[in-house]
């Protein structure tokens, strides 16, 4: 089964483990192999390997990864030693400390394992099956003689879910459910094994029968094995298709090694005894663009992320059954500030027990731990209460916060040292809106725009490493929304609110280009405008949403192209995904960019009855409520289609802090906790 120059050795391990190692290519004894090069173990927790399948279904269920690990020791002229296992946490235990380690298996047993076993792990690449699929869906199952012939068809029944772990018969399966209108029982049963579902579902004797979820790729293997026989189960329904095989290098693997291991693996489909081996079509493929921008790694700086849009590369497929909180950290009650995670760190805005102090957390964004506290007595009472309400800027090495009352302070982001300080009121000229200062305040290259809302300063531009003033701009009170800075007309220009109207300034010398008074005051200013392919779209709750273009010179041109009024917005900012806008006003509407803002569908869910905060790739939609609920929605869908939901608080409070999506992890904040959760 080897090449000629591999040596094989063979051991057996306690629970049953199968440990196997391999060395390539070398002509010294093992033990002289093994001091020069510390080996690469692999964990094969693949169900359909053949030691971890039976061998009933002829070229099905045994792939031969002994024969992968001699290519790879090969390849990395590397010792290859490893271990079949059903358990992420047992075969860790078998290996030694800060060992090199790739794991293979199903991809949401490893990610959900990962985090309780204290394992960090980055995907790599996915095996395609023999039909060049890389994921694998559940199947609804019932006796063959049940009268049920869809899913609709099944409402009242018991079912017999998967694991948390297995996302096929679990979370995918619950949110198939929820699309087809059926609320499953809480909680529902369920059964550690596709064959434990199954034979249960048959040996049943229950009225109406119980419905059961099995893997996919099951099906044949448990007719296979005469665990059932062939027609005593019928498949009525099926879930999404959720990722199968993973490669996932373990977070002692340098990053130039994790590359040199990836492209021997994308290298196999040029093998055709590798591809036999492993029961594959097109050997290992690279992670499609959603996964990969789900990796560990990625920033969320500022307010709405790094461009103040909310878009991220990609969104997971689908949500975990219950949440995976990688750590929490206690907050005061009541707080506003959004999350921000950048250089491996998060920031938190805060006030003490006592409420006379404006706090900021720099917490280790892996772990929670504090890496430092800055606090400062801020004296005060407002409606809402006096916490900062502007998300902390984490900028090339600085961190900019910015509290209610108008106390300003670039800190360093490596130990919390104040490296300059400014008062909007006090020492810009400020005047205090009503609610407090809530604008995230700006980067544009070497300024930091804030608007203090002072006669003579309406916007400021501070030189953002020192703290002074570079361009002062007179103009009206200051409003609560955040600005943000794009190009419209072919000008860059900073663009925004004041208290009365919405405007454009040249972030060089804070020059006014552009005025726009709404048709019915009163607006609030609160949702952030949104930049769309070169125009303007703002949401407010007496005017609704409204697109604008702008002329050749830079100047917003009114009227607007189009205007969709029942979409009033309040207090949330809209989001951008494809070519369709998503935003919530006493429920969810969908419109249509292209076609003059026409409204899709609208979902009456009383999840967006209040605040949500939205995140968005291509494809995808998170929406996060107020009261800590996750919505992960089809954005191309005809009609509003959920295809996963999760409950993370456990408190009845809301909480209106915008959180971080970083690393393909959340960071969100309710009313008393912090969570860090595994998306």
């Amino acid at each position: 089964m080897f090449p000629s120059n591999v040596l094989v050795g063979f051991a057996r391990a306690a629970a049953g483990l199968l440990v196997l190692a391999i060395w390539a290519g070398f002509a010294a004894p093992m033990a002289r192999a093994e001091a020069a090069v510390k080996p690469l173990a692999m964990v094969i927790m693949d169900p359909l390997a053949k030691e971890l399948a039976c061998a009933c279904v002829k070229g099905y269920a045994q792939r031969d990864y002994p024969k992968l690990a001699a290519y790879l020791a090969t390849e990395l002229g590397q010792p290859t030693t490893f271990l079949f296992a059903e358990d992420l946490a047992g075969a860790l235990a078998k290996l030694a400390p800060n060992q090199e380690i790739l794991v293979i298996g199903k991809h949401s047993v490893v990610t959900h394992d990962a985090g309780p076993a204290g394992f960090k792990c980055q995907p790599l690449c996915r095996l395609t099956a023999q039909d060049g699929r890389v994921t694998l869906t559940g199947f609804f199952v019932v006796k063959a003689s049940d009268k049920a012939a869809k899913l609709g068809d099944l409402a009242g029944r018991k079912f017999f879910l998967g694991s948390p772990n297995a996302d096929e018969k679990n979370a995918a399966a619950l949110a198939a459910l929820r699309a087809a209108g059926i609320t499953p029982p809480d909680p529902c049963e369920t059964r550690a094994t596709c064959a434990g579902a199954a034979l249960d579902v048959v040996d049943s004797s229950l009225e109406p029968p119980p419905v059961g979820l099995i893997s996919s790729y099951a099906l044949p293997l448990l007719e296979g094995c005469g665990s059932l026989k062939k027609g005593d189960l019928k498949v009525i329904g099926e879930t999404a298709p959720v990722p199968f095989i993973t490669v996932f290098a373990g977070g002692a693997i340098p990053a130039e090694k994790q590359a040199r291991i990836r492209a021997a693996l994308l290298a196999l489909k040029a093998r055709p005894d590798m591809l036999k081996a492993l029961e594959s079509k097109d050997g290992f493929v690279p992670l499609p663009p959603a996964a990969a921008a789900a990796a560990p790694g990625g920033d969320w700086p500022d307010w709405r992320g790094a461009e103040r849009d909310g878009r991220v590369p990609g969104l997971p497929e689908t949500l975990p059954a219950v949440a995976r909180v990688r750590w929490s950290q206690p907050v005061m009650n009541g707080g506003l500030a959004g999350v921000a995670v950048a250089a491996g760190r998060g920031l938190v805005a805060d006030r003490d027990p006592t409420d006379e102090n404006d706090v900021f957390r720099c917490l280790r964004a892996e772990d929670g731990e504090l890496i430092w506290r800055l606090a400062y007595p801020v004296a005060g009472s407002l409606d809402y209460g006096q916490f900062p309400r502007a998300t902390p800027v984490i900028h090339q090495g600085l961190v900019y916060c910015l509290g209610a009352f108008g106390d300003l302070r670039g800190v360093n982001l490596a130990d919390g040292a104040v490296v300059w300080k400014k008062h909007l009121v006090k020492d810009l000229g400020g005047a205090r809106p009503k609610w407090g200062y809530c604008s995230t305040p700006l980067i544009v290259g070497d300024w930091l725009i804030v608007n203090p809302g002072g006669p003579a300063a309406s916007l400021v531009a501070l030189d953002r490493r020192t703290g002074e003033p570079r361009w002062k701009t007179p103009g009206q009170p200051a409003a609560y929304a955040s600005f943000i800075c794009a190009t419209f007309g072919g000008r860059r220009q900073i663009v925004g609110y004041d208290e009365k109207s919405l405007g454009g300034w040249d972030p060089q010398t804070g020059a006014r280009l552009w005025t726009l008074r709404p048709p019915r005051p009163g607006d609030f200013n609160v949702p952030t405008p949104v930049a769309v392919d070169g125009k303007l779209l703002v949401a407010t709750e007496n005017n609704g949403a409204r697109l604008y273009d702008f002329a050749a010179d830079g100047r917003l041109i009114d009227p607007p192209v189009a205007v969709f009024a029942d979409l009033a917005s309040d207090t949330v900012t809209p989001i951008v995904a494809g070519r369709r806008l998503f935003g919530c006003h006493q429920g969810l509407y969908c419109l249509d960019l292209a076609g003059a803002l026409h409204s899709l569908w609208f979902s009456r869910d009383p999840a967006f009855d209040g605040h949500v905060s939205f995140f968005a790739s291509a494809d995808r939609v998170l929406a996060v409520t107020a009261s800590g609920e996750l919505l992960l929605l089809r954005a191309g869908g005809a009609q509003c289609e959920i295809l996963s939901r999760l409950r993370v608080a456990d408190d009845d409070s809301e909480s209106y802090a915008s959180p971080a999506f970083a690393g393909g992890r959340l960071y969100l904040r309710s009313a008393n906790t912090l969570r860090c959760l595994e998306l």
